[in-house]
């Protein structure tokens, strides 16, 4: 992926975790997501659901591939901080037209959640975020 400019500091609750533990987790053929982060660690709470409802692409993938490794200066990475907007993203530039004519969705944002061994990246329409204390299940439905 290349950096086009610098990424933005996202404010939500996590943003300041140095090397949180991340998941994905999809729903209706991607339509939906809910990215699950762990600030101190996949066993320690509190963790937190950031919830997705109009998803227009997803991307999950180790770590050792992505952004920060490779171009922490030219993608303005700080040195504390994991959760960023990506404002002049290829994904943004791509489906801007599209996405605000067709599907409606004037506000569409690239999320990008750095963890210590993955990092999970979003265009989407929105996000809610969830404080969990305790351990929770969750149930995902899909019909095939």
């Amino acid at each position: 992926m290349d950096a086009t400019t610098n990424l933005v500091p996202w404010d939500v609750p996590f943003a300041q975790s140095e090397h949180p533990s991340v998941s994905l987790i999809t729903e209706q053929f991607g339509s939906l997501a809910t990215v699950v982060v762990a600030p101190h660690g996949i066993d320690q709470y509190p963790k937190y659901l950031v919830r997705f409802d109009k998803v227009l692409a997803a991307h999950y993938y180790e770590e050792a591939l992505g952004l920060r490794g490779e171009y922490p200066a030219v993608a303005g990475l700080q040195t504390r901080g994991c959760a960023y907007f990506w404002p002049d993203s290829p994904w943004l530039h791509r489906s801007r037209g599209w996405a605000e004519d067709f599907l409606q969705w004037p506000e569409l944002r690239h999320y990008v959640v750095f963890g210590a061994d993955d990092v999970v990246e979003i265009l989407a329409f929105g996000a809610t975020v969830e404080r969990i204390d305790e351990r929770r299940i969750i149930e995902t439905k899909h019909e095939v």
